[in-house]
């Protein structure tokens, strides 16, 4: 075969339909995401394709429980799901938007935000969590410690892989194949560096590799009653739920911390400790007006009483 059959040979791609095309524009977190909105509101009683009256009842029931942002964004992931499968999306009438309106008005826009799991409060629950059974303990620590050394969503979490950390002398590297500031999927790694120590998140997940004896796939697995480790990674709401059990633990309302909590300990306590904005940035991804929200925070808290 000559050199020039081997560069067409080579040109040969397998083609993708549009609708594959469309879905590669989008985060797996974000497909995910959409996947889940859909799946509950068919588990409402809705349908693809929905109805207009479909859309107003399922606003109804959760207009009253619900964030508006959480309302809105389950809207976009039907429309969403309509257009992908060529259908009319019944998201875009005018009694949806109306109806949309009056729970805008009724509850509120203001995002609800959680409390940060700080320094203190993180190795307070990483105790908690060491008193536990040894499987579950080392897989919880390491879960905490690097979510919050990382500045990780829940979502990056759980998409961890082995092949995603690099070991060095001076701390770790975790590789993020998509996020939310990575859609093109060019790759966004996190340096962790070692901390002084016992309480260092590369010495926990290194132990939590060893005690579990992974090398592949999902990093952070289910631990059984049993201590049997599961084979799929854990679901973004089963990492809020270990987060609200040690923080119920430690005698706190578990209903004001989720598992953004790690995320937003880490970028407040590297303001309260005057680190650079754009340096966090570096490790959490953020942007300037979303960080701005935690810059304000940790410049209020330095401000000394003057009582």
């Amino acid at each position: 075969m000559s050199n020039v059959d081997h560069r067409r040979k080579a040109d040969v791609r397998p083609s993708l339909s549009e609708t594959e095309y469309l879905e590669a524009t989008r985060a797996s977190s974000t497909r995910r995401e959409y996947a889940n909105d859909v799946r509950l509101f068919i588990e409402a009683g809705g349908s693809i394709p929905a109805t207009v009256d479909q859309i107003v009842d399922y606003v109804t029931a959760i207009g009253s429980r619900l964030a508006v942002a959480t309302i809105e964004r389950r809207l976009v992931s039907i429309h969403v799901c309509h257009l992908d499968q060529g259908h009319e999306s019944p998201v875009s009438d005018s009694r949806v938007k109306q109806i949309m309106k009056g729970v805008r008005r009724s509850v509120g826009t203001a995002q609800r935000r959680v409390n940060a799991i700080e320094k203190d409060i993180l190795l307070e629950l990483w105790s908690i969590a060491a008193k536990r059974k040894p499987v579950w303990a080392a897989r919880t620590i390491a879960l905490i410690a690097t979510g919050f050394g990382g500045a990780f969503r829940r979502s990056e979490l759980v998409g961890l892989t082995w092949d995603c950390v690099t070991w060095l002398d001076s701390g770790m590297e975790i590789l993020l194949r998509s996020s939310k500031v990575d859609q093109a999927g060019a790759g966004f790694v996190k340096f962790i560096p070692k901390a002084y120590g016992d309480r260092c998140p590369v010495q926990a997940l290194r132990y939590w590799q060893k005690i579990s004896g992974l090398t592949d796939g999902p990093i952070f697995r289910s631990v059984g009653q049993n201590e049997n480790i599961g084979d799929k990674a854990l679901s973004t709401h089963a990492v809020a739920k270990i987060i609200k059990q040690l923080i119920d633990a430690s005698g706190r309302d578990p209903a004001l911390f989720s598992g953004h909590s790690l995320r937003a300990g880490f970028v407040t306590a590297g303001i309260l400790a005057g680190v650079q904005s754009h340096v966090i940035a570096m490790v959490s991804g953020h942007r300037g007006a979303t960080l701005e929200k935690y810059v304000r925070i940790g410049k209020r808290r330095q401000i000394p009483s003057l009582l």
